[in-house]
């Protein structure tokens, strides 16, 4: 299972860059995400340490992984709570298309996140290439590239 974690986990509250739901509450899990998480992950051995959930995200890797820590912090707190099924890994982004986009979002609308989509896409593939002989579903919002990255990978098919 690869995930985006921005308005696809949880809502941005409509705070920018992340995102731009604004019907849930900022860092609010959508209702339901984590049970098709779970039930997508269904033939995982709990006894056999894996990670079939894998959070590909826009944010950037950033100095001694200040962004990452974010995302864990919040993963391992659902983890025990009880909430999310596996301790998932975080596939970062790349700060130049993250920068791009935030400064040019205002003025070029959706258009701008098309870099960090491309690096979403680049992002499966070279993970793809290590997990081959896996399945892979992907699960996005329509911001933040995410589209584009669905696109590219349902087109390879």
């Amino acid at each position: 299972i690869l995930s985006d974690v921005d308005d696809t986990l949880y809502s941005s509250g409509g705070k920018f860059p992340t995102g731009c739901d604004t019907r849930f509450p900022r860092h609010m899990c959508y209702p339901g995400c984590l049970s098709l998480y779970r039930a997508l992950d269904q033939h995982r051995d709990c006894q056999t340490p894996s990670c079939n959930l894998v959070f590909v995200s826009a944010r950037p890797h950033l100095y001694k992984d200040w962004t990452e820590d974010h995302s864990y912090r919040l993963f391992q707190s659902l983890v025990a709570q009880g909430r999310m099924h596996t301790s998932p890994t975080l596939l970062p982004g790349r700060l130049k298309n993250g920068v791009w986009a935030f400064l040019t979002a205002k003025c070029m609308g959706p258009r701008a996140w098309r870099a960090v989509g491309e690096a979403k896409y680049d992002t499966y593939v070279n993970f793809r290439a290590l997990y081959s002989e896996y399945d892979f579903v992907f699960c996005g919002d329509d911001g933040q590239g995410d589209l584009l990255a669905a696109q590219k990978m349902a087109a390879e098919q």
